[in-house]
């Protein structure tokens, strides 16, 4: 049975979340669909990176989420689109590199502080991952990749989901937010063993 997980590449729970997808996948307990959402496709307005939101919610909450699961992460200095990262994503799974292009892209924006709209990094990521650069970045911008996501977008939003890290069948939401150690893993057995 495939699960959907929905996720933003410049969302800290994503980021936190996913390891414990990852490790749900190497186990052999549920096939997942990295599905990407867009938290703020244009024209919404992005946060003030060092804006009181930011700061004050990843002092309440991120980093003490990021420190139980043993995720380093730092506030980033950035808050930017991750319109071109989510599509260069899409050509990254075809490319049978979409774990390490996503691990890539965190590393640069929740680790070293990059603005991962910005298309050098963008391809930085995508040579760390193994893939070329040059086509990596033809597949970002091509406009049908862009209508792709958005069409995605659009899909989840049907289903209910308006924020991420979401775990979803082709019909409903199993799973939204981030959790403890172990719990979402765990609904990830338990939905693979009931289906």
């Amino acid at each position: 049975m495939t699960l959907r997980y929905f996720f933003d590449v410049v969302c800290p729970y994503s980021y936190i979340m996913g390891f414990e997808v990852e490790a749900a996948e190497d186990e052999g307990l549920a096939e997942i669909e990295w599905l990407p959402f867009e938290l703020r496709p244009a024209p919404a307005p992005l946060p003030e990176p060092r804006g009181e939101y930011i700061r004050g919610h990843w002092r309440g909450q991120v980093y003490r989420l990021a420190d139980d699961h043993g995720v380093e992460i730092h506030v980033p200095r950035h808050q930017p689109r991750s319109t071109l990262a989510l599509t260069l994503h899409g050509y990254a799974v075809e490319e049978g590199r979409g774990r390490s292009f996503r691990r890539a892209v965190h590393r640069a924006f929740f680790v070293e502080g990059l603005d991962v709209s910005d298309d050098a990094v963008l391809r930085g990521a995508a040579r760390e991952a193994g893939l070329d650069a040059d086509a990596a970045m033809g597949a970002a911008w091509d406009p049908e990749r862009l209508v792709a996501l958005r069409s995605t977008r659009d899909e989840a939003l049907r289903l209910g989901i308006h924020g991420v890290p979401t775990v979803a069948t082709s019909d409903e939401v199993l799973f939204y937010g981030a959790a403890a150690p172990g719990r979402l893993r765990g609904r990830l057995a338990r939905e693979a063993a009931a289906r």
